[in-house]
C-alpha cells in the first residue's frame, strides 16, 4: 500500500512544469539590485511560459533566509532564489551557523548578473591609479582608511585583499550600505572606498570621484577603460560579484536544465538585456555546471581571502 500510494503521489518533472505560479525569492528588499532583477526577468519568464510569477522580497540574515527558505522548499521548480554571491559564499565561509550548505542544499540554474566592484577615491585624493595609491600608503602606513558597505562582505574583503597584495597599513571603516559610505566619500570623510560599480557610475561621470581600479580578474564591459587592480599589483583578484538563479537541492536534474533553459531565454531577451545593462548590471548566463564551479570555487576562494586577513568565522 505504502509503494502503491508513492506511486501515485504527484511529483514534478520537466514535462509538467510549470504547472503552477512560480515564485522568485530575493535576499533584498523592494528596490534593490536582486529586486530589480528578479522583475525584469520574471515578467519576461511569466510572458515566455504563459505564467504568473512572482517576486517575494525575504531580507535578513545578510541573505541567509531567503536562501534557507529556498533550500527546505518543494523541489518542484516552483520556488526559485535569486542569490548573492556575498551570501552564497562568504556567508558559507563566516557564518558557523548557516541553516543550510549552498553545495548540497541549493542547485545552481543560471548566473542573471555580474556586479563589478571599483576602488573610488575623492577628487582631492593625491593618486590617480593603483600603483600612486600604492606609493602614497606606504609612505602614509596606518592614515588612510578604505569604507564599505559593512563588515565581512564582497567591499570589506577587497579592502582586506588589497592589503594583503599590495603590503600596505589601511583601516577599514565598514558603513550599513554602499550610499551612506558613498555620502561620506563625497563628504571627505574617508578617502578611499571600494563600491559596486552600478553604484559609483553616476559619481564617475559628473568628476565627484575618481575610479582606480576594478576588484575582479577582467575589465568591466560598461567601463573597458577602467583597469582592474591586478593588472598593478599581481596576484589581486576578487571572486566575481554576481546575482543567479538556484532551486532546492533536491531537485530533479531534467527539470533543473529545463528551468535553466526558460531563465537564460528571458535573460537574454533583448529588452532584459538592455534594461539591466542601463542600470549598470552586466548580464551573464551559464549552464547549472558552470555555475555550481563558480559557486564552489567562489566558496573557496573566499576562505583563502579571509584566512590570510585573520578574519574569523562567528
Amino acid at each position: 500500500m505504502a509503494l502503491a500510494a508513492a506511486l501515485a503521489a504527484p511529483r514534478a518533472d520537466a514535462q509538467e512544469w510549470p504547472a503552477r505560479t512560480i515564485k522568485i525569492v530575493t535576499p533584498l528588499a523592494a528596490g534593490g539590485a536582486a529586486d530589480i532583477v528578479g522583475r525584469t526577468v520574471g515578467d519576461v519568464l511569466s510572458a515566455n511560459l504563459k505564467q504568473t510569477v512572482i517576486i517575494d522580497n525575504r531580507p535578513g540574515g545578510g541573505g541567509t533566509l531567503a536562501a534557507a527558505m529556498v533550500a527546505t522548499a518543494e523541489p518542484d521548480g516552483t520556488t526559485l532564489l535569486l542569490g548573492s554571491a556575498a551570501a552564497l559564499t562568504i556567508g558559507a565561509v563566516l557564518n558557523k551557523n548557516m541553516p543550510y550548505d549552498p553545495i548540497v542544499d541549493l542547485a545552481p540554474l543560471t548566473l542573471a548578473v555580474e556586479l563589478p566592484i571599483c576602488l573610488v577615491v575623492s577628487q582631492s585624493f593625491p593618486a590617480n591609479n593603483i600603483a600612486e595609491l600604492v606609493a602614497y600608503a606606504k609612505a602614509n602606513p596606518g592614515k588612510l582608511s578604505f569604507g564599505s558597505s559593512g563588515p565581512n562582505t564582497t567591499h570589506h574583503l577587497a579592502g582586506e585583499l588589497l592589503k594583503i597584495a599590495a603590503g600596505i597599513d589601511i583601516v577599514h571603516v565598514p558603513y550599513r550600505g554602499g550610499n551612506p559610505a558613498m555620502t561620506d566619500l563625497l563628504a571627505g570623510q574617508i578617502p578611499l572606498l571600494f563600491a559596486t560599480l552600478s553604484t559609483a557610475i553616476p559619481y564617475i561621470d559628473s568628476g565627484k570621484v575618481k575610479v582606480l581600479g576594478l576588484a575582479e580578474a577582467k575589465r568591466s564591459h560598461a567601463r573597458p577603460d577602467v583597469p582592474t587592480i591586478g593588472e598593478t599589483i599581481k596576484g589581486y583578484a576578487m571572486p566575481s560579484s554576481w546575482l543567479g538563479f538556484l532551486a532546492p537541492g533536491k531537485i530533479q536534474p531534467a527539470l533543473a536544465q529545463k528551468i535553466s533553459t526558460a531563465l537564460t531565454i528571458a535573460i537574454k531577451n533583448p529588452s532584459v538585456t538592455k534594461s539591466l545593462e542601463s542600470s549598470g548590471f552586466e548580464v551573464a548566463t551559464n549552464t547549472p555546471a558552470e555555475f555550481a564551479t563558480i559557486l564552489k570555487n567562489g566558496i573557496d576562494r573566499y576562505r583563502k581571502i579571509t584566512a590570510d586577513a585573520g578574519i574569523q568565522p562567528q
